[in-house]
């Protein structure tokens, strides 16, 4: 994250915090999957509108902004979580003009505050109002052990503008973690009521686990769990339509896992109006990648980098229950006369929904933390039909961009390592 001089190319994309850029290009794409190497042709963006972003709350700033959350029946105040301060603030949603900010949880020591680590998530519970529950997700230090934890909290008895810290509940917790990168991180309530984790594919580089591929263990995988239901002698349950219950052909994978073959995704979101799911998947060292998840779906890590062969000599087997789903889009690390546009790290963003750039509607925005570049990629009737930068990037506006967040109104907010919050707004004539 931040400017990450220091990190060497498979670090600095190695996580959800991304070490730099995006661009897509993917387009027209059909069903059928390329063979090796052969990314679909380009799409024009001349049917993309221009927007520019514009800072949102000037007299509010956060120590490494990495999610941004608010209860669905009361977006009155927004709720921002900063990585290695492992802190949540909240403020009024609006007027935008104001300074508050109330200091909501402070997360207790150990947590690990590597580059990739620190409180990387936050959701608030459908029934927040009723429940008073919301759930983090943090990089635990438990001894010599390194794991990903999602836990629970509660509001304040006493105080609705506080959080209870000693109400926490591990619900989640990942397997072992020999490695600081990698480790997703972004959780979600789906339009099922169902919380959705993000966790990478373990860390280190080039999958040295082999858990790409691997639907048995948690890493380089979506999961899905029921935070309502829990099963017996477990903290949570497994839905009955996740892929090992529903298909036989996928009895075999954790009953946890919704999709596999994804390397470190950094931020997925939903359709507010589809229900889709979509996700921005850090690449290892030539591509990033925009995917759309299906339950079930296999999405080629490490097998695949983005639609090309990575390292075709280890001779990797892909799991036997879902074929391989070739991404979206992709750009590449390193600019070309075709691509100008490469970047080093994805950050997955929204498809827009919002009144405020109204030719933007139904595009899928994302991002990239290193170049600050954004796109807009347009998909219609199962392909790309459009897909391309979206904002002209200046060094007097590039923004390190952590997250992609979405208003009650379907407005997209950014919030970006110079600690403030941003907003897509339509381009000045």
């Amino acid at each position: 994250m931040h400017p990450l001089p220091t990190m060497t190319s498979t670090q600095s994309r190695s996580r959800g915090l991304r070490a730099a850029s995006v661009v897509c290009l993917a387009l027209g794409l059909t069903s059928t999957i390329p063979a090796f190497g052969e990314a679909p042709e380009g799409t024009k963006a001349s049917r993309l509108p221009k927007a520019a972003t514009r800072v949102a709350y000037p007299n509010l700033r956060f120590d490494r902004p990495v999610a941004l959350a608010y209860p669905a029946e009361d977006p009155s105040r927004f709720f921002v979580a900063e990585q290695h301060q492992a802190k949540i603030w909240s403020f009024p949603s609006s007027p935008r003009d104001g300074s508050e900010k109330k200091l909501f949880l402070q997360l207790p020591d150990p947590i690990n505050k590597g580059n990739e680590e620190g409180l990387l998530g936050l959701a608030f519970h459908p029934r927040y109002k009723e429940n008073g529950q919301f759930f983090v997700y943090y990089s635990a230090n438990d001894g010599p052990e390194r794991r990903s934890v999602v836990s629970r909290f509660n509001v304040s008895s006493d105080d609705p503008q506080k959080a209870d810290p000693a109400s926490e509940k591990r619900i989640w917790v990942s397997d072992v973690d020999k490695w600081e990168n990698h480790n997703g991180g972004t959780i979600l309530f789906g339009p099922d009521g169902f919380l959705y984790i993000t966790l990478g594919d373990g860390g280190a580089g080039g999958d040295p686990l082999s858990t790409g591929q691997n639907p048995k263990d948690w890493f380089g995988s979506i999961l899905r769990i029921d935070v309502d239901h829990p099963a017996p002698g477990k903290a949570y349950g497994i839905p009955a339509d996740n892929p090992a219950v529903k298909s036989k052909s996928h009895a075999y994978w954790a009953p946890e896992v919704f999709a596999i073959g994804l390397r470190n995704v950094w931020k997925f979101s939903f359709d507010r109006q589809t229900g889709d799911l979509w996700a921005g998947d850090v690449g290892q060292n030539l591509y990033e990648m925009v995917h759309k998840i299906d339950s079930g779906g296999n999405y080629g890590w490490s097998i695949r980098e983005a639609f090309h062969a990575f390292e075709p000599q280890r001779r990797q087997k892909a799991d036997p229950a879902s074929k391989i789903q070739p991404p979206l889009a992709e750009y590449p690390h390193t600019p070309t006369a075709d691509r100008p546009d490469s970047g080093l790290s994805i950050t997955g963003g929204y498809v827009y929904r919002g009144e405020a750039i109204p030719e933007l509607k139904g595009c899928y925005v994302y991002g990239d933390y290193d170049s600050g570049r954004i796109w807009g990629l347009k998909y219609e009737n199962g392909k790309v039909t459009a897909n391309g930068e979206i904002v002209d990037v200046t060094p007097r506006t590039k923004l390190n961009i952590t997250s992609f967040d979405e208003t009650p109104e379907g407005e997209l907010l950014i919030l970006a390592f110079d600690g403030r919050i941003h907003e897509l707004v339509p381009a000045s004539d």
